[in-house]
C-alpha cells in the first residue's frame, strides 16, 4: 500500500489583502484535500483551535515578516512532512524539505512603477529569494512562465505550468433582477459589470471613458463596480462624478452575491493591463456571462476564444467591444454558449491533481 503524500501547506496567504492569492490558497487547498493520496498539513493557520494556531505574536504584521519565516520550517518538519508548498511568496529563511513555490506575477519586474519604489524592491526581493530556494516553481499561466524566464531569469526546466481553477459555486443561476435592486440598487436594466481592486492596472478609469462612449448608443445600460469601496485617484473621481448615477458601487460583495451578479449581466468587461491570471472572466464565463477583456499578459490565454479580447489602453476598442454584446443578442448568446463550455476545463480538482505532480517533482530533483 502506497503511503499517503504528506503536504505541508502554508495557509497564511488566505488572509492575504490580494484577493485572487488568497482565493488561490483557500480553494487549492480546499481541492488538496479531496485528492487521494495526499494528507495536508494546514501550516501557520490564524484562524486554527489548539496547536496549530499561530502564536499571537504573528498578528502584528511587522513583527509577522521576521518571525513567521524562521518559524514555518520548524513547523513543518515538527509535522513530519515530505514536501512544503508556500502559496505566495514568503518562504522560510532556510529548510531542509522540498520546497515548492507559487509565484503568481512578476510585477515589480514589468511594471515597478505600479509600486513605491521600497515596494518594487521588497516584491523583486521576496519573488527572487523565492525562486531560488524552491526544488519546484508553479505558475498559473505560460505568460508568467516566460516573464521568471526572460526577467528573472529562472530555468524553465524549474517551472510547472498549473492553471487555477473555478469553484463549483459558480454556476447560472436564475437572474432577479427585483432582488438586486433590492440589495444593490440596480434598476431592472441592461447593466455591465466590473470586478476587481483598486490598484491601476486593474485599468477602471479606461472603462469608465469607454463606458461613456457605450452611453451614447446604450443609453439605458450602467456599469456595476465590484471590489471597490473608495476612490483615491482623482482622474477616478473625475470620471466617477461625471457618469453619475449610471456607475453603481456596491463594494466588496460574497461570493453568492457575485453568482447572483455573473448569472444577471448583460456583460463582464475586464481591461486590466497585467494579469498573471485573472480568475473574474472564467468565474463569469461559468455563471454564462459574456466576457469583453483585455488582449494583454496571461488574459488571452485564460480567455481563448470564448471571450471578445480588446485593446485596453483604448477606450473606442473597449466600446465596440461592449458594444457587440449588448446590442446583439445572437453574440450573446453565443458567448455565453462558448464560456460555460470553456469554463468547464478549468477546475480545482485539476489544480490540485496537477500541483501534486509538481510536488513529486519536487521530491525527486531535492
Amino acid at each position: 500500500m502506497n503511503r499517503l503524500l504528506r503536504v505541508g501547506f502554508d495557509v497564511t496567504p488566505s488572509d492575504a489583502s490580494s484577493a485572487g492569492i488568497s482565493r488561490y490558497t483557500k480553494d487549492l487547498s480546499a481541492a488538496l484535500g479531496r485528492t487521494p493520496g495526499v494528507h495536508i498539513e494546514r501550516l501557520m493557520d490564524l484562524e486554527a483551535p489548539g496547536p496549530a494556531r499561530v502564536p499571537r505574536v504573528m498578528r502584528r504584521a511587522g513583527r509577522r515578516l521576521a518571525y513567521y519565516p524562521a518559524m514555518l520550517d520548524r513547523t513543518a518538519a515538527h509535522r513530519d512532512v515530505d514536501v512544503l508548498h508556500c502559496p505566495g511568496t514568503m518562504v522560510p529563511l532556510r529548510t531542509t524539505l522540498p520546497l515548492v513555490v507559487t509565484v503568481h506575477d512578476v510585477l515589480a519586474w514589468r511594471s515597478p512603477e505600479l509600486f513605491s519604489r521600497a515596494g518594487a524592491a521588497q516584491q523583486r526581493l521576496l519573488v527572487a529569494r523565492a525562486a531560488k530556494r524552491a526544488d519546484r516553481i508553479l505558475v498559473a499561466s505560460e505568460y508568467t512562465r516566460s516573464e521568471l524566464v526572460d526577467l528573472v531569469g529562472i530555468s524553465p526546466d524549474r517551472i510547472s505550468v498549473v492553471p487555477l481553477g473555478v469553484d463549483r459555486r459558480f454556476q447560472p443561476i436564475e437572474p432577479e433582477p427585483m432582488q438586486l435592486a433590492h440589495r444593490f440598487g440596480i434598476p431592472p436594466t441592461p447593466f455591465l459589470l466590473w470586478v476587481g481592486t483598486p490598484e491601476p492596472r486593474k485599468n477602471l478609469a479606461t472603462l469608465l471613458r469607454a463606458f461613456g462612449l457605450v452611453r451614447r448608443r446604450a443609453p439605458e445600460c450602467v456599469l456595476v463596480v465590484v471590489g471597490m469601496d473608495r476612490v483615491t485617484d482623482r482622474d477616478l473621481e473625475r470620471e466617477l462624478e461625471h457618469l453619475g448615477s449610471s456607475v453603481i458601487r456596491p463594494g466588496f460583495v460574497t461570493d453568492d452575491d457575485l453568482v447572483a451578479l455573473y448569472s444577471a449581466t448583460a456583460c463582464l468587461v475586464f481591461p486590466s493591463l497585467n494579469e498573471g491570471f485573472g480568475l473574474p472572466p472564467l468565474e463569469a464565463m461559468a455563471c454564462g456571462a459574456p466576457v469583453v477583456a483585455s488582449n494583454r499578459s496571461s488574459i488571452p490565454e485564460v480567455v481563448g476564444d470564448a471571450g471578445i479580447l480588446v485593446d485596453a489602453t483604448d477606450p473606442d476598442d473597449i466600446a465596440d467591444g461592449i458594444e457587440r454584446v449588448v446590442l446583439s443578442g445572437d453574440t450573446a448568446a453565443d458567448l455565453r454558449r462558448r464560456g460555460l463550455a470553456h469554463a468547464r476545463q478549468f477546475t480545482w480538482d485539476r489544480c490540485a491533481q496537477l500541483t501534486v505532480a509538481a510536488y513529486h517533482e519536487a521530491i525527486a530533483n531535492h
